[in-house]
């Protein structure tokens, strides 16, 4: 049975209100999407899937190329971000396949350690930051060791890159081949950089090649084909564009993995539960500077009076509060607090 709102909650008026809204508006949806049933979806729907597939032949065509598949994953969610399926690809080829930690920066140091000593069980793999020099020529790389915390040196070192020179290292004896007992050779090798939307991967091969010879950004979905980039005399990497072949995939996930453009969330309040549920209650009531909160809905009640994000009549306007919440996760104001108040995974979480 639903106990109701209780009576000391903080403007319990306007929550009746906004659940009465939402009650409209589902059964608004719910007529919609009667009358609409058996209807073929003019156009959009198999646009989507001809995009997907056409990128999944891609990849499938990258890594048929390539000699070396360079799997870039987000340091904070390592698991999260992973492409079982294209990882699956790559063994089935028999293509050497390395996995990068990313953004390594973003997370407290216990935590990349701990990840390393996981995954290093079944594959190789390296810690990474990319370079965040504004200049488009001349990046630097930074000889902090990685298990430095980078937050506590200089902006200047914090922007260079770091675990170049390891990545680089590898890839060189990926190429070097013993044809007899007397001679050491390098052979040309093509690296395939795979991953998800927005996990770095234009970035990292910008930071390698030390200038900015692939567009980046971040916002997802801005690498659109492949590109192919000349390392050295004997490395070639190719930039691809990021995929998701999960076709069950949870979208407001992937909006939180900034996989996505949150506009395109028609409802957002999904993906703001997902970070209730990631983010303890403390948490957001610090953040945000708000008193205690019964669910979701009452939070982003709060929120939307702490922001002055209402609709005609005072009524909140939790669509847009959910909105400044997401912005906040992806882009957090400063660096500590994307390691502080957004919690970041260890091996030792839900996930085993």
């Amino acid at each position: 049975k639903d106990p109701g709102v209780p009576n000391s909650l903080p403007f319990k008026d306007e929550i009746l209100k906004h659940v009465e809204e939402i009650k409209a508006t589902s059964n608004e949806v719910r007529v919609f999407n009667l009358m609409n049933a058996g209807k073929p979806n003019e156009g959009t729907a198999p646009k989507e899937r001809h995009f997907s597939s056409s990128l999944y032949r891609e990849t499938e065509n990258l890594i048929n190329e390539c000699d070396v598949i360079l799997e870039v994953l987000d340091a904070r969610d390592p698991l999260g971000t992973r492409e079982l399926e294209i990882e699956g690809k790559v063994n089935a080829a028999k293509k050497r396949l390395v996995l990068l930690l990313n953004k390594i920066d973003l997370i407290p140091r216990a935590n990349l350690q701990l990840w390393l000593n996981y995954l290093r069980q079944w594959f190789t793999v390296l810690p990474f930051k990319a370079n965040t020099q504004k200049q488009s020529n001349n990046l630097s790389h930074g000889n902090i060791p990685w298990n430095i915390d980078v937050s506590m040196k200089s902006k200047e070192q914090s922007s260079k890159g770091m675990g170049v020179d390891e990545l680089m290292s590898l890839l060189a004896n990926y190429s070097r081949t013993s044809r007899d007992s007397k001679e050491n050779t390098r052979m040309p090798i093509t690296v395939g950089v795979i991953g998800l939307p927005n996990t770095g991967k234009s970035a990292i091969i910008n930071t390698l090649k030390r200038q900015k010879v692939c567009m980046s950004s971040n916002v997802p979905g801005l690498t659109r084909q492949c590109q192919r980039v000349k390392l050295d005399k004997n490395i070639f990497l190719i930039d691809s564009p990021g995929i998701v072949t999960c076709k069950s995939s949870d979208t407001a996930e992937l909006v939180l993995k900034n996989c996505l453009k949150p506009e395109s969330l028609p409802d957002p309040v999904p993906a703001v539960e997902a970070i209730l549920r990631r983010c303890s209650k403390h948490q957001m009531m610090s953040k945000y500077n708000l008193g205690d909160y019964a669910d979701t809905t009452a939070f982003l009640v709060q929120l939307a009076h702490r922001l002055g994000r209402l609709k005609k009549g005072g009524v909140p306007n939790t669509t847009m509060a959910a909105r400044a919440v997401i912005s906040d996760w992806i882009t957090p104001h400063k660096l500590q607090e994307q390691r502080d108040l957004f919690t970041v995974t260890t091996p030792q979480g839900d996930y085993f």
